[in-house]
């Protein structure tokens, strides 16, 4: 028996998985949109400095969010790894289970609360599945 079914009832694990798929939709519909939408101006159409530069920080800004969209896209698709390899739902650090209310509110999350918050007390973050300090 896995660990996530000694914790979990299939029942939870569908509507979690159900949650995920759904999220993972609207994160690649966000990243689709921002394909099309990006900032691009025609040299032509930039006539001052200040227009070149506003350019230049939509188009930073268009590359940070896209980048936060495609972290949000790999903590869910390793969610859905998980609950295929029946691990969803225990924490990587402590190996015990993230409490239910915390993977209603954050499906993805890969830590407990005791475990996320000795992180942040630590300075440590998880990048991925490495730890970096």
């Amino acid at each position: 028996m896995s660990l996530m079914k000694k914790y979990f009832d299939d029942e939870f694990i569908v509507q979690q998985k159900n949650k995920l798929l759904e999220m993972r939709s609207e994160v690649m519909n966000k990243i689709h949109a921002q394909d099309k939408e990006d900032i691009t101006v025609p040299p032509e159409e930039m006539i001052e400095e200040g227009d070149i530069a506003q350019t230049f920080l939509n188009q930073e800004l268009s590359f940070e969010l896209r980048e936060r969209e495609l972290r949000r896209l790999r903590e869910i698709d390793m969610a859905l790894a998980k609950i295929d390899y029946g691990t969803y739902g225990i924490c990587e650090d402590t190996e015990e289970p993230i409490g239910r209310k915390r993977l209603e509110k954050m499906p993805w999350t890969r830590l407990s609360i005791q475990a996320a918050e000795q992180e942040e007390r630590d300075g440590r973050q998880y990048v991925g599945s490495q730890r970096a300090s």
